[in-house]
């Protein structure tokens, strides 16, 4: 071994290490405690009344899969990445045509706007969303008040109300990512297809549709399963926002809670609730990641 390739895996194994054990341990041990009984009294350390840690093999998956509020969580979740990427696509694909629309002026504002939910703290942002979805101080429901609506909606404790309430939160954190990619995708459609669009008499909404929304359409595919996958993962907010209210409505908030928020925390149903979601999350980015690539077969 010359002293190169020394020096290159002095530089690199810091960095492996580090890698091995921030990620891959707590990865594989999470795994582990998926298939054990752990629970508070014998993990993680062992109290002398309380039953022996030991190996239950697929129990706290039997149990999960046959829980209501899992299977309750399961189906909510995929409801908010159906609706919350639909609105995040729409609004990115709006805005990044406004901004990138030659007649538009102020520039300068919409890149401002841009930036502004990448430069605030998110535990910041969702803070005063909450407070402006507050249903009695919220400026939200005193707007809607003032335009006469006896009845505003109850944001906080309504499901239904307060899941319309994390799509808006959803929109507002994440229509930058998504107006990054489409602007970047719009900018590089060249200008003769356009021109030449425009000398066969086709009017602006032909023009979109036919000619630029197939040209960007992968970069505005491979955004999406990007934040579906972020989607899927929803913790903060919902937590943040009210999580005793979206307990049985978010995989990830309901695994927190099974091991964090019960009366009895048990961390070995806990992690098979988040090692189940890890698995449903993989699968779909890569039954969408092969779909990609067979529609770009089919029209190559």
């Amino acid at each position: 071994m010359d002293k190169r390739t020394i020096a290159a895996l002095a530089l690199i194994l810091p960095g492996m290490i580090a890698f091995l054990f921030f990620n891959i341990y707590p990865i594989l041990y999470s795994v582990y405690i998926a298939f054990t009984n752990a629970k508070l009294g014998n993990f993680p350390i062992q109290a002398p009344t309380a039953e022996p840690l030991r190996f239950v093999g697929l129990e706290n998956f039997k149990w999960a899969l046959s829980d209501p509020k899992f299977r309750s969580a399961f189906v909510w979740t995929w409801i908010f990445v159906a609706t919350s990427v639909s609105l995040k696509v729409i609004v990115g694909i709006l805005l990044s045509v406004l901004y990138n629309n030659k007649y538009v002026k102020g520039k300068f504002f919409y890149r401002a706007l841009l930036i502004i939910p990448w430069a605030l703290p998110l535990l910041f942002s969702v803070m005063v969303w909450r407070f402006m979805f507050d249903p009695v101080v919220g400026p939200i429901n005193i707007m809607l008040k003032n335009l006469g609506v006896t009845n505003p909606p109850d944001w906080m404790t309504s499901v239904t109300w307060g899941f319309v309430a994390l799509n808006i939160i959803e929109v507002w954190l994440a229509y930058p990512f998504m107006m990054t990619v489409i602007t970047s995708a719009l900018q590089s459609v060249p200008d003769t297809l356009i021109e030449a669009a425009i000398i066969d008499g086709a009017n602006y909404w032909q023009r979109l549709t036919k000619v630029v929304i197939p040209i960007v359409s992968k970069p505005i595919a491979f955004a999406t399963i990007l934040t579906s996958a972020a989607s899927f993962q929803y913790f903060l907010v919902p937590f943040i926002y009210n999580a005793g209210l979206f307990e049985d409505r978010f995989l990830l908030l309901y695994g927190y809670r099974k091991a964090f928020g019960s009366s009895v925390p048990h961390y070995g149903r806990a992690a098979a609730i988040l090692l189940i979601a890890t698995i449903v999350l993989a699968v779909y980015m890569f039954v969408n990641m092969r779909i990609t690539r067979l529609q770009e077969g089919v029209k190559g």
